[in-house]
């Protein structure tokens, strides 16, 4: 069976005939006939939610690991809104997200009627593409809701990873259905294409600026795990004029890379540091989180810098884009790769060299450091399973995993599209729902409670992990310059976290336990790891001194700086 609404026969037959499988209800009577039309074809994963922003960002961390479109779909009205923080994260982290939106007729619109808002391209800044099916398909406008369809769901394929926005006004009855086989058949017309290869005129460019480069750094930011790029990296940086920097999120692994940007540049006098500036830059992946690498490069402008990316729009974080290439990474370097290498530069070996020392540094300094989230994130760091999916919170735990290497056999993963702390358990949860390897988030405190209704979903898999470090409130306001310093800083910025997690956590049924300290960590973790004691998730939550906590980040940044392991 099927609803009888010719809008959603057609929805339906074609996102079967792309492929776009996983759908991601939340409940409500206006997307009653969306509801039963996915439900009663099996060739869909069908499951609800019940809170809006929860689902969105579950289905995003379903997308994120699945590299194709989710399907979320709600009622009207302020249910709609309650998308838009999941949305603006897939839009700037290129997650392909297909959102349909349930709708009343647009007769009905500031004339009194209930659960209606102005729902026409409502995500107009943060979504690629946007459309309003018309609430009676006949004859006469089929065949243009048809081509609508179509082209939403080409977007939403595409290989640039767009959101894609679909608005469908429904008249009542809701809940009138028809055989599958009364159904309409609409027309199906794919497009997709990919660049693979840089033009003649292209190779030539890049050969020459290549060659004449003394100072390439490659900066790698957010990046699906790839081991062939990986290798033709490691390729690459055998031409002694190229250094590496990646981040943790940029899933890119080698000895010779620099994958510790923060405490390397710390190590770098103000005198030299023009010494470790490019002439060319190319950049890979999406956002950047150290501050410290956007300052320097904002400060030492390369005179090229070239952008990798089949994105659409050139983003220039570094005041300093000449060229956009749109182009996969992996396609770019399999082209460049048998480019003439330099010989004769030493600037990769110059940050080598910074960076093995700030590493001897770092190792110093975390094996006297006190017990603090520093040293808690040390030990979550050395006892990570083999082949953990990791998701790193925003705020702190995200900077704190940045300063330690990369563990070549974990994925890790961020929300750092937005960079915000609202979703991060629910991304995590619909991660690890189509990812058979323990699935961990790091969070802290204000995080994981301000997203305690992502544990609200009867979908939760027993390869769930949370550790929660909870330092009493906003942590980052207290290491970041400015805060600090106001009379609001407790009130407004800190904001201390009364919340019980523990009775949180078994408000939900969800196995529960805490450290306070070195020892009662390390006693914790295998339990909290142990896949036969935790038939279910489990949360882990981790007790650190606030007031300790920024004051021991900034000895180890002097340490690194001042070759002094006080602290």
């Amino acid at each position: 069976m099927i609803s009888d609404k010719k809008s959603v026969q057609v929805l339906v037959n074609l996102c079967e005939q792309y492929g776009i499988q996983n759908v991601v209800f939340s409940a409500g009577s206006r997307n009653a006939p969306l509801i039963i039309s996915f439900t009663e074809n099996q060739f869909f994963n069908c499951i609800s939610i019940v809170d809006e922003r929860s689902a969105a960002f579950y289905a995003l961390g379903k997308a994120q690991q699945l590299k194709e479109p989710v399907i979320i779909c709600c009622t009207s009205g302020s249910a709609a809104l309650n998308y838009a923080p999941a949305i603006s994260e897939a839009y700037y982290q290129d997650i392909p997200l297909l959102v349909i939106t349930s709708d009343r007729p647009a007769k009905w619109l500031n004339n009194g009627e209930g659960q209606m808002i102005d729902q026409v391209n409502i995500f107009q800044n943060y979504i690629h593409h946007s459309y309003s099916i018309p609430s009676d398909l006949s004859n006469e406008n089929i065949s243009l809701s048809e081509t609508e369809i179509n082209s939403a769901l080409n977007n939403a394929k595409a290989i640039t990873n767009n959101t894609v926005h679909i608005n469908i006004p429904f008249e009542e009855p809701l809940y009138n259905m028809i055989a599958l086989e009364d159904a309409y058949i609409p027309q199906y017309s794919p497009k997709r294409e990919e660049r693979t290869s840089l033009t003649e005129i292209e190779i030539q460019y890049i050969s020459r600026k290549w060659k004449k480069a003394n100072r390439i750094l490659i900066l790698c930011g957010v990046l699906e795990k790839n081991t062939e790029l990986n290798n033709l990296l490691k390729q690459i940086n055998e031409n002694c004029a190229v250094c590496i920097l990646t981040e943790s999120t940029a899933n890119i692994c080698d000895l010779k890379f620099i994958s510790c940007i923060d405490r390397t540049l710390n190590l770098i006098n103000e005198n030299e540091l023009i010494n470790y500036a490019p002439d060319l830059l190319i950049s890979i992946g999406g956002a950047i989180i150290s501050k410290r690498i956007k300052s320097f490069l904002r400060n030492n402008k390369a005179k090229e810098h070239w952008q990798i990316s089949i994105k659409s729009e050139p983003i220039d974080t570094f005041s300093s884009l000449t060229k956009k290439l749109d182009i996969s990474p992996l396609s770019f370097f399999s082209q460049i790769q048998l480019i003439e290498p330099n010989f004769e530069s030493n600037f990769g070996d110059q940050w080598l060299q910074k960076s093995f020392l700030a590493q001897r540094r770092h190792e110093e300094f975390i094996k006297q450091c006190d017990w603090s989230d520093l040293k808690a994130t040390s030990i979550i760091i050395d006892t990570l399973p083999d082949f953990s999916n990791l998701h790193m919170g925003n705020s702190s735990p995200v900077r704190y995993i940045q300063l330690f290497e990369q563990i070549n056999t974990v994925q890790y993963n961020s929300n750092r599209g937005v960079s915000g702390i609202d979703g991060c358990t629910s991304t995590m949860i619909g991660a690890a729902s189509v990812n058979n390897n323990l699935t961990l988030l790091v969070s802290g405190d204000l995080s994981f409670v301000y997203d305690i209704n992502a544990l609200w979903n009867n979908h939760l898999t027993s390869n769930i992990r949370i550790i929660v470090i909870n330092n009493s409130g906003g942590g980052i306001f207290r290491i970041i310059p400015g805060p600090s310093s106001t009379k609001q800083f407790e009130d407004f910025f800190e904001v201390g976290n009364n919340a019980n997690i523990q009775q949180l956590v078994a408000a939900h049924n969800i196995n529960y336990y805490n450290a306070c300290n070195e020892a009662s960590l390390e006693e914790a973790l295998p339990k909290f790891y142990n896949e036969q004691e935790n038939k279910r998730p489990a949360v882990l939550e981790i007790f650190t001194p606030k007031e300790v906590n920024a004051v021991i980040l900034k000895s180890y940044f002097e340490s690194i700086k001042d070759n002094s392991s006080a602290h």
